[in-house]
């Protein structure tokens, strides 16, 4: 494998991961999920995606509560979290690319008449 192929490829890698990033995020389900304990308006903790009027999501980091929140703040909290992967992703993408072009241009053979 040739220096050229190696550093081309080593723009490729975060290249390919911004682009399964930013897949990730513009598919994302827009339903509501609490990464935790969810529990609903009569006070029981429910199963499965949150639902307009559950009063509390307790978000947890292992075992231990880090955060409590409502229906519309975990709403709000999953739609950013999509837009930053969708961000962060075209960032990657645009990262790679760039640099797998500008390398593959750089280390192109010269014709000797150049």
């Amino acid at each position: 494998m040739s220096y050229r192929a190696a550093l081309v490829a080593l723009f490729l890698a975060p290249g390919i991961w911004g682009a399964v990033t930013l897949g990730g995020s513009l598919s994302a389900d827009s339903e509501v999920v609490c990464p935790g304990e969810n529990v609903g308006a009569d006070g029981e903790e429910r199963p499965g995606p949150m639902r307009p009027g559950d009063t509390r999501c307790v978000v947890l980091d292992g075992s231990a509560a880090v955060a409590t929140r409502d229906y519309d703040q975990q709403r709000r909290a999953q739609s950013l979290e999509r837009r930053q992967d969708a961000t962060d992703g075209a960032l990657y993408l645009l990262y790679g690319a760039a640099g797998a072009l500008v390398a593959w241009r750089a280390t192109r053979p010269r014709d000797p008449m150049d």
